[in-house]
């Protein structure tokens, strides 16, 4: 199907011709430049290679390890007949808990050490395994099905020797192969696009299968492919890019070709990942890079995200306890066994049930003891607790995902079901602004353009002024919208509006403007770009062509995006961006005046709450774009740090500019975010906006939000210059306490302030200082300023600051604004919010969510303990690397007040119980060896030993934990300071346990000492029957001591309680019915009949319930009614 092979690295096989071949061709990418071309092992894909010399069969022999076939069938499944029985027993026992009963299991079956039934100890473990063992079995079977049916799916492959595509199923397909996709068809495999049928050389493609996006991707031909004199098919190239990978958003690589000619880049814009369909176009071809399960779809599928709730450090801290007191009991109960037996003195060969010399080899029988006694103890650390936490865990996600309150276009997406619990301790929320506060759907107000503002079309001159020409250029071409035409056949039409698409807000709304202003883009290829120009009065057009000669993508360092192009014999290049990132760039030739006016409009924009970028141009010579061009050629065939290659040789073109204007757009807030921010503030979560806008539109948006709330004249910055803000105060159904919070006016710090207090000082004292010294400085004086202050403060922080503190002194910062209510970082990168992420989380106690919408955003969401995304127009980065996904920022209000406070509740009271009722099973066995001289034996049946934890008493908790709630939803949304309740972990502390571990010594008291109290005398009271009347209580007991530890009771949880009771009793009626002799020297038989026939069983039952239960109702009661919890107003 075509001469094609893939070589994973640059080694080659030993070949002459093949050798001087290759360095012709990589000395060719700098056209005689004495620069040398980054060295790296590239994943390299030939296509066409000539044939070598040697015969074919012995070429396979040498190349049978280097050239490893990479076929397009996919394998997701896991298992096979012969190894799904080892591996998945293999993969089961990777489990702390399967190993700590499988080693218990095993001890049970040594003589001296046994302590239970072998038979029933095997139950509980095998159980589990079969249970689990079947759910991957179905779970595997269902993957194998669907990988059949994607395998054997038909797709056309170019055939060398007949020079046609051929039909191939796609498990068929291999790296190197040529594919043809028609239109509404799936991409096979990563191909990299090689020609389209469509005349601008581009394509459309729906990945919504991909990242969920519904607009159509554009896609083009790299430029090499452009003016081929044969097809791409037939060329001989050699391809090199990155290896096999799982980032989606980013493609990087070069072509070689056998002719000698320059290498030509190629990135993401020409690479078609599998699983896109294609739309519009007719067909396209493209070579296969990556196939089967190194596709980067398979491959990014598999990441998984490791985070864990800080709850678990509490669990692994009283795990830690109860092991101190099993050990403590089971040391104990040995060397009492040993202090037993040796009581008897010389008299010990008549007692019986003593084999052995007591006298004789000691440390070997205290050791014996002790291991018996574990087994017997066992679940005095409850291991398998961490097998209901994961259950529980999976249901409240499942829950939480059904919640119709957090569901507007989109239902809330989890993707992480281990820091449920963390919702409920979220002490700081570090949010981006655009797309994540506002809607992102950005709305043309005005435009500066030579100083003069300008916000219709009919307020231009009737004049044609070349610097309006060439501001609204820019806003036309440099951008990477693309036209999608309906109807294409209307294009020569005065009124023809074409459609615009694409991933970048800013772009579509700015080209979209460019258009009603009569600068129209209405063609674009990866060559040219046609723009019509219209007259004032819309009766007469002129359309140019624009050859694209270079496009310099927006990035986050550089903060502006530039395309250099060429009109007849003129090159220009036009670039717009952020204020900060153009103004030094700017020609000193620039007008003064015209600088200071749209410096002064660009801060009332931001006044306004208006989103603004500066608009430039530059004409070029011939020369200067040619010499600068083979240093940027060289930039974009790099395959180790292209982007920042070719963002070093962008800073060296965009220079010496000429202002042309400003542009003002607005973003309004989303629905509800001021609610949000003040229902979290009054809970006690502070909040920190992170930010690329500029300070004064982040103040703005920040006092609309009901983030800060500052007088109506203030200081918008370092400098003295006013504004007018409204007022933030807004009357929420919040209660007094919070509602006066609130109303407080906020106390404005601006570091930078501080900063220039601080080198005031240095330069009055005659003395320099270094950037650590000066920052120490700083952060001293601004956290006593902090101090000072009895309002609420807020501290504005500039992104070229936060570098220098970053740098020099992360912690410090970070604590002292950690005083303040909310902190606003302005003009910050992607890589600043992860890295202040990063120093928070190891300085703050409590949790961090970071919560945004686009791809600057990934880094911090997935530093913080709890990730946040929200479903935008700027891609799907951010939900495909958040914990959760949510449609907008209000859902935090009730994901984390209503659902993270249950879920944190829910399992504490999960967590405390499971202790409590397994140490209460421990000390009953423990109370009755003092009765049968430590000997390990119990008076309950294997059974009911074996089955107390794992059937008779976890259904009515795991209702709990799922249904349970301490506050009704509507009261912790209206009385949002009841978090703090979860927030700092009140209902879980190391008190909390120890309060719980002696309730249970108490109850096990009971429960064992009135039994034997009360059937010591009686003749019909056998062992079998008191050991029946002690499981009974126990088990009754555990149920009743949910009702009293739940809040809020319902009929699911009574349901559960009353469906395990008769679990129980069903149980017990039909095992002592039909087991005679089941198990060897435990025979049940109607033992519950009689047992349950007696009066003095069921008084003592009630009696010892009654008792048992007393102190905790009586101690709750006089609890709630002296300091209710939920009636305080934290403060």
């Amino acid at each position: 199907m075509g001469n094609c092979t893939a070589v994973p690295t640059l080694r080659r096989t030993p070949h002459i011709s093949r050798t001087q071949s290759r360095r012709a061709t990589v000395s060719s990418i700098t056209n005689g430049a004495q620069v040398s071309v980054p060295r790296s092992e590239p994943y390299i894909v030939h296509h066409n290679v000539p044939s070598p010399v040697e015969s074919p069969i012995w070429v396979a022999i040498k190349n049978r390890r280097r050239h490893k076939p990479h076929t397009n069938r996919i394998k997701t499944t896991r298992y096979n007949i012969l190894t799904f029985i080892p591996k998945n027993l293999f993969e089961q026992f990777r489990r702390v808990a399967n190993v700590y009963f499988a080693i218990l299991i095993g001890l049970n079956w040594i003589p001296i050490v046994n302590a239970l039934s072998k038979q029933v100890a095997f139950i509980p473990l095998t159980v589990i395994l079969t249970i689990t063992a079947i759910k991957d079995l179905v779970e595997d079977l269902k993957r194998w099905r669907s990988d059949a049916q994607i395998n054997k799916q038909i797709a056309q492959v170019y055939d060398k020797k007949t020079k046609t595509f051929i039909p191939c199923k796609w498990q068929d397909l291999s790296v190197g192969n040529v594919v043809r996709v028609r239109t509404d068809e799936t991409v096979p495999a990563d191909i990299l696009l090689l020609s389209s049928a469509s005349t601008e050389s581009t394509c459309y493609l729906d990945t919504a299968a991909i990242d969920g996006e519904t607009n159509l991707k554009q896609k083009s031909i790299p430029s090499c492919f452009l003016n081929l004199d044969k097809t791409a098919e037939e060329t001989s190239f050699e391809l090199q890019c990155d290896p096999p990978n799982d980032d989606i958003y980013r493609f990087c690589g070069r072509l070689l070709f056998s002719t000698g000619s320059n290498a030509c880049p190629c990135d993401n814009n020409n690479f078609l990942l599998r699983g896109c369909v294609l739309r519009i176009t007719e067909y396209v071809d493209g070579l296969i890079v990556y196939a089967g399960n190194e596709t980067k779809i398979i491959k990014s599928s598999r990441q998984t995200i490791s985070k864990h709730a800080l709850i678990e450090r509490y669990i692994n801290r009283d795990v830690l306890f109860s092991s101190l007191i099993l050990t403590t009991i089971c040391l104990l109960c040995a060397g009492l066994s040993i202090y037993w037996e040796r009581s008897f003195g010389d008299k010990w060969t008549f007692v019986p049930f003593i084999v052995d010399d007591p006298f004789d080899n000691s440390v070997r029988d205290f050791f014996a003891n002790t291991l018996r006694f574990v087994i017997l103890f066992q679940v005095m650390v409850p291991i398998a607790l961490y097998v209901s936490l994961d259950l529980v865990r999976v249901l409240q996600m499942y829950t939480i995902a059904r919640d119709k309150h957090l569901k507007y276009e989109h239902p809330i997406s989890c993707r992480t079901f281990t820091i449920n619990e963390d919702l409920g301790q979220i002490g700081y929320v570090f949010t981006d602004k655009t797309g994540t506060l506002t809607q992102n759907k950005l709305v043309f107000k005005m435009m500066s353009v030579g100083g003069i503002y300008y916000s219709g079309r009919s307020e231009l001159p009737e004049k044609n002024d070349p610097l309006i020409q060439h501001f609204l250029t820019t806003l036309a071409i440099c951008n990477t919208s693309f036209i999608v035409h309906d109807h294409p056949e209307f294009m020569h039409r005065l009124d023809y509006q074409p459609k615009y698409e694409g991933d970048n807000a800013d772009d579509l709304v700015l080209c979209q403007t460019a258009s009603q202003f009569g600068v129209r883009m209405i063609s674009r290829s990866a060559q040219t770009i046609t723009v019509r120009y219209l007259d004032s009065s819309n009766s007469n057009k002129q359309d140019l062509d624009y050859d694209i000669l270079c496009l310099l993508p927006f990035d986050s360092t550089r903060k502006r995006m530039s395309i250099i192009v060429r009109l007849n014999d003129q090159i220009f290049l036009y670039i717009k961006g952020a204020e900060s990132s153009i103004w030094p760039h700017l020609s000193p030739l620039n007008d003064t005046h015209t600088k200071s006016t749209i410096e002064q409009h660009s801060l009332t924009f931001a006044e306004q709450g208006y989103r603004s970028l500066l608009v430039a141009y530059r004409q070029l010579t011939l020369r200067e774009f040619e010499s600068w061009f083979e240093r940027y050629r060289f930039a974009a065939n790099a395959l180790d740090n292209r982007e920042e290659a070719i963002s070093d040789a962008a800073t060296e073109i965009e220079v010496d500019l000429m202002l042309a204007g400003l542009t003002a757009v607005e973003d309004k807030l989303q629905d509800g975010v001021p609610r949000a921010i003040a229902t979290l503030r009054c809970a006690g979560i502070k909040l920190w906006l992170l930010t690329g806008d500029k300070q004064a539109t982040a103040l703005s948006t920040a006092q609309a939000a009901s983030l800060i709330n500052i007088p109506q004249t203030l200081s918008s910055d370092s400098h003295s210059t006013s504004r007018n803000i409204a007022p933030a105060a807004t009357a929420w159904d919040f209660d007094r306490s919070a509602q006066a919070r609130l109303n407080q006016h906020t106390h404005m710090i601006y570091y930078s302030s501080q900063l220039i207090e601080i080198d005031q000082q240095l330069r009055n004292r005659e003395s320099s200082a270094s950037d650590d010294v000066r920052t120490e400085k700083t952060i001293s004086r601004m956290r006593e300023v902090i101090a000072a202050q009895a309002s609420p403060v807020s501290l504005v922080v500039t992104g070229e600051d936060l570098s220098v503190i970053l740098r020099y002194k992360p912690k410090e910062f970070i604590r002292a604004a950690s005083e303040c209510q909310s902190v606003l970082f302005c003009r910050v990168s992607a890589t600043q919010k992860r890295e202040l992420v990063s120093v928070a989380k190891s300085v703050f106690k409590h949790r961090i969510l970071a919560i945004g919408d686009g791809a600057n955003d990934v880094g911090m969401i997935r530093e913080s303990h709890c990730g946040v995304a929200v479903y935008g127009r700027e891609g799907s980065q951010a939900v495909a690397a958040g914990d959760f996904a949510v449609d907008r920022f209000e859902c935090l209000r009730r994901l984390l007040l209503v659902h993270g406070a249950w879920c944190f509740t829910r399992t504490s009271e999960l967590i405390l119980y499971t202790f409590m009722h397994n140490c209460a099973y421990v000390f009953v066995i423990f109370f009755h060896q003092f009765f049968n001289g430590f000997s390990g034996a119990v008076s309950l049946h294997s059974f009911y030993l074996t089955l107390y934890s794992s059937l008779f008493t976890v259904l009515p908790q795991c209702a709990a934990a799922l249904f349970d709630q301490h506050v009704p939803a509507e009261r912790a949304l209206h009385e949002p300071q009841l978090y703090q309740y979860t927030l700092h972990a009140r209902c879980y502390r190391m008190w909390s346990y120890w309060i719980n571990i002696l309730d249970a010594i108490w109850q096990s008291s009971v429960i064992f000492f009135f039994a034997y109290l009360s059937y010591r005398n009686e003749f019909y009271i056998d062992v079998s029957a008191f050991g029946f009347s002690i499981a009974f209580s126990m088990i009754v007991t555990s149920l009743i001591h949910v009702l009293l530890q739940t809040s809020r009771v319902d009929i699911s949880i009574i349901s559960s309680i009353a469906f395990s009771f008769l679990v129980f009793l069903g149980f017990t009626l039909v095992f002592d019915e039909t087991c005679v002799v089941c198990i060897p020297g435990e025979s049940p038989y109607q033992v519950s009949y009689h047992t349950l026939r007696k009066a003095r069983f069921w008084f003592t039952t009630a009696l010892t319930i009654f008792t048992a239960m007393l102190p905790r109702f009586t101690i709750k009661c006089l609890y709630n009614t002296i300091r209710y919890p939920f009636a305080v107003n934290y403060e």
